[in-house]
């Protein structure tokens, strides 16, 4: 058999054709024992240290952490209102100027009795259609009101001292308003005066006085009586709300300290 030789050309084509195996290189690290910890060493980080000793600390104290502030909201107390004698007193006002204008009429008719009785049936009728008895009534009636408005829960004092305000302004209110109907604004100044003599000696404006000063203090006594009364009711829901107000402020001082 016939050997087969390879020729260099040959052994060149084989060493192309396989590549060169290049050995890889590994890099080995080696950890000092020393370095590596072993789990369950039971060893502490810094972090943790702290906090063990924060809670040691408090154990060790006693200290209880803060309660968070807790805010109640309470509706704010309205005191009572005090409640007023207008409404009564104006009402009263009223009555008191029907019974002037009815005593006031009695009076004028027993003065006609007396001074002229053959002429009573038309004298008395005269005058309750004349101004001599409504401006009287009518003025008495618009100070009662005013001063009933003005007292209020006041006293009988302020009454006593109203009503001699009262008759004073009932007689020469009148007298002016009577002048005035009487044409008084075309008078001279002589007939003007003439006027105001005349019906100042009049004996049925002097009767309006008397009987406006009575009907006002004693009307004004009912009056004050109420008032009176109305005052001690507001004292005694003033009080009231007081001792509520601190009965409320001793419940919220035990919850707080609860």
């Amino acid at each position: 058999m016939n050997a087969q030789v390879a020729t260099p050309d040959e052994n060149a084509r084989e060493d192309a054709a396989s590549p060169e195996e290049t050995p890889e290189t590994v890099d080995v690290v080696e950890t000092p024992a020393d370095a590596v910890e072993p789990a369950g060493t039971g060893e502490v980080t810094p972090a943790t240290e702290a906090t063990a000793d924060m809670s040691g600390d408090r154990s060790s104290t006693g200290e209880v952490a803060a309660a968070p502030v807790q805010t109640v909201y309470v509706t704010a107390p309205t005191p009572p209102r005090p409640k007023g004698n207008r409404g009564m007193g104006t009402m009263l006002a009223v009555v008191a100027a029907i019974v002037f204008a009815a005593v006031y009429a009695g009076v004028v008719a027993a003065l006609i009795l007396i001074m002229s009785p053959d002429q009573f049936s038309g004298a008395i009728g005269q005058f309750i259609s004349g101004p001599q008895f409504y401006v009287p009534a009518l003025v008495f009636l618009v100070l009662m009101v005013l001063w009933a408005l003005l007292a209020n829960r006041a006293s009988w004092w302020s009454w006593v001292i109203g009503s001699f305000v009262i008759a004073v302004l009932t007689y020469f209110v009148s007298i002016g308003i009577w002048i005035l109907l009487q044409g008084g604004f075309g008078l001279t100044g002589s007939e003007a005066a003439a006027a105001f003599v005349a019906s100042a000696i009049n004996p049925a404006l002097i009767a309006a006085a008397l009987v406006a000063r009575e009907c006002a203090i004693w009307f004004g006594a009912a009056i004050a009586k109420r008032g009176r009364r109305v005052r001690e009711r507001n004292y005694e829901a003033w009080q009231q709300f007081e001792r509520d107000e601190a009965q409320k402020r001793a419940d919220l001082g035990g919850v707080a300290a609860a």
